[in-house]
């Protein structure tokens, strides 16, 4: 555990959009998550697109901080870019990303509502880092167990419109994202038509706590 007399600050480490909506969502999460933890030192950083980045962000205040990666799976920034940065200060725990966890399957099927009794697809961005697509299907297995029926995997990679245009029935499509940017409106496209596409996970209470979990787990 670190040995500190004041509470580290936690850091959430977000990838960053040039969306207005999307970049409203994560403001969002990120003020309810401060409300969730009074006594917790909470700040927003971004890996792409916008500011300030993880090197600003740890640079301005030598406090002892965990980063909580807002990610829902492993890729670029969880294996090299947020490990790279984070080796130039020792004084900073890395907390892990945020999937495939309960918490996430919970708000998963709660953003679906009353689709949940479509046939549905779960939908993620995809990565060329191999590990992430098996994260990817135990979300699927996760929500299906939830759901009481099977849940298909499929990404941003893959002709998506196809698939759903092949479900047996009204498809009803969980995104695995965490809030509106470039791939949502991608996915509302590619289903137009076909199937109805819930809301991203956005600042849901299940996705607070997990983050805040993520946060205390790598103190301990």
């Amino acid at each position: 555990m670190l040995a500190v007399t004041t509470t580290p600050r936690l850091l959430v480490a977000a990838h960053g959009t040039e969306s207005a909506a999307g970049s409203a969502t994560t403001a969002a999460l990120v003020s309810d998550v401060a409300a969730a933890a009074p006594e917790v030192p909470v700040e927003l950083c971004f890996l792409d697109v916008v500011g300030p980045s993880l090197a600003d962000a740890l640079a301005v205040v030598d406090t002892p901080t965990v980063v909580v990666p807002l990610l829902l799976s492993t890729g670029y920034h969880v294996q090299s870019d947020i490990p790279a940065v984070l080796a130039r200060h020792p004084n900073v725990r890395l907390a892990g990303h945020l999937g495939p966890d309960p918490l996430i399957i919970s708000a998963l099927a709660d953003r679906l509502g009353t689709s949940a009794g479509a046939t549905t697809v779960l939908v993620g961005v995809g990565s060329s880092r191999p590990e992430a697509r098996p994260e990817l299907e135990t979300a699927c297995r996760l929500l299906g167990e939830r759901l009481g029926r099977p849940v298909t995997a499929k990404t941003l990679f893959e002709d998506v419109r196809a698939s759903l245009a092949a479900l047996p029935g009204p498809g009803a499509v969980a995104p695995n994202l965490l809030a509106e940017g470039e791939f949502y409106p991608r996915l509302c496209a590619a289903a137009d038509g076909v199937a109805v596409v819930a809301p991203p996970i956005g600042a849901h209470p299940d996705l607070v706590r997990l983050v805040l979990a993520r946060y205390r787990a790598a103190l301990d």
